[in-house]
């Protein structure tokens, strides 16, 4: 009885201080590959937009998905298939502003330039406008046809550098 005090002490410090290191540990072992792009299996895809775009009834058809991650930035590109409804519900939820889709946005944030995989093809859905916004530190963009029911959502997450304290 003396003993399991100290004994149990001695673990929950132990477990902490692996808690704590496992992370970096990982990361100088295991590092995050640059600029290596992966796709998402659609159907994983699809369940996420529906929970994403609070409308897990709405049908989202040819999904397509991708991430690329860094240690400071994580982007991922969708494009879809899904009933004006549901993105409506989207960017009310979500309050996106709706913007002027100009070429410089159309390479800097949807990457039209240099897409990250050939079914990323954002200018094909011929639009002047885009919608804006962040939800949770994730930057949105989203361009939408409604007469194709076609969308490209582009979302971006950047880490702030930690800085040096002296």
């Amino acid at each position: 009885m003396k003993y399991i005090l100290p004994f149990v002490m001695a673990m929950t410090i132990l477990a902490g201080i692996t808690l704590a290191a496992t992370p970096h540990l990982l990361d100088y072992f295991f590092p995050i590959k640059e600029n290596v792009i992966r796709d998402a299996d659609s159907e994983a895809a699809e369940d996420a937009l529906g929970r994403w775009f609070l409308s897990p009834d709405a049908n989202f058809m040819k999904v397509e998905a991708a991430r690329q991650q860094s240690k400071i930035r994580s982007t991922s590109w969708f494009v879809f298939q899904v009933k004006r409804k549901a993105v409506e519900r989207f960017i009310t939820a979500k309050k996106l502003e709706q913007l002027e889709l100009t070429d410089n946005i159309l390479n800097t944030v949807f990457y039209a330039n240099s897409p990250p995989r050939a079914w990323w093809q954002p200018t094909a859905l011929t639009r002047s406008s885009y919608f804006q916004g962040v939800d949770q530190g994730r930057k949105l963009a989203l361009i939408y046809n409604a007469e194709t029911k076609q969308g490209a959502l582009v979302t971006t997450i950047t880490q702030k550098p930690v800085e040096n304290r002296q």
